[in-house]
């Protein structure tokens, strides 16, 4: 297997519509690594144990798992792993594909935790490699309609992932509009100093009726799904960038160094200084 994507422009050309797919045969272990864009795996065949800040699980035909941009993760004990990956930009979820947020389970495969895992029928995962490799052939033989091709086939498989088992099902049964109303607002800007009051007047509802159904849908309140993004969001710069610890807070919400190191090590269990020596990429880009 070849060495893995880290950076959005290994995998999308220049002013390209932020999707793509391949596929790829895993015979070693694959080393940590974070990304700055999102990565949905599919298992087509073989085993592994899948490793991330949330601890480890094997994985086989069938699993999906997601990882969000600035998360790591890994592949331990390889044997004989098909993978079918899908990258995205993440500005296609709060855009073009923000209907997932109509649907609880693909809601918590990207929105979540970043603990979430589907399993699908062998049926659905036949299904589900079709339409990707589909969607990897519109990459090399590109149309004019382009971008509305892989949209279709992304909904294809989106609507496979929505009829999924999942290994830590939402409590809700639906995303309602107050916590799909918040959870845009904060992901769309996440370094404003957002208050209780101002997103329960967001939603239109009360702040104690806004955290039940948040923490009821996402299993964390809306103020600890905002620290994880911003924990997200200060990671991908941790590793693509050479800007101070402290301006990268800032620049995601956390004006005070010491509170934005607290917060960040609460998230992924290491300093930001120790996050950028494991998982910086190949080549930094310049501050700014």
């Amino acid at each position: 297997m070849s060495v893995p994507r880290m950076r959005r422009t290994q995998v999308f050309a220049r002013d390209a519509y932020p999707l793509h797919s391949d596929r790829r045969r895993v015979d070693l272990p694959v080393p940590p690594h974070a990304h700055d864009f999102c990565e949905v795996a599919v298992i087509v065949s073989g085993h592994a144990t899948y490793r991330t800040r949330h601890g480890n699980r094997r994985v086989g035909r069938g699993d999906v798992v997601a990882v969000r941009p600035g998360s790591w993760h890994e592949y331990r004990a390889v044997a004989d792993l098909d993978v079918l990956n899908v990258y995205l930009g993440p500005e296609l979820l709060a855009a073009d594909v923000a209907w997932i947020l109509d649907h609880p389970r693909l809601t918590n495969l990207l929105f979540g935790t970043g603990d979430m895992r589907l399993r699908l029928s062998p049926a659905a995962t036949d299904r589900t490699r079709c339409w990707l490799e589909q969607l990897a052939l519109c990459r090399t033989h590109p149309e004019a309609n382009q971008s509305l091709q892989l949209r279709s086939l992304l909904g294809c498989v989106f609507a496979e992932f929505a009829g999924a088992a999942s290994g830590a099902s939402p409590a809700g049964r639906t995303v309602t509009p107050a916590t799909r109303t918040v959870l845009l607002a904060m992901a769309q800007d996440p370094a404003r100093a957002w208050t209780a009051t101002e997103l329960a007047a967001l939603a239109g509802v009360s702040s104690s009726h806004l955290q039940h159904q948040f923490a009821g849908q996402l299993g964390v309140s809306p103020f600890g799904w905002l620290a994880q993004y911003r924990s997200e969001q200060m990671a991908v710069r941790l590793a693509a960038t050479d800007a101070p610890v402290a301006e990268i807070g800032r620049a995601v919400g956390w004006p005070d160094p010491n509170y934005a190191t607290r917060r960040f090590r609460a998230t992924y269990g290491i300093p930001p200084t120790e996050y950028r020596r494991k998982f910086a990429f190949a080549t930094a880009l310049p501050a700014g």
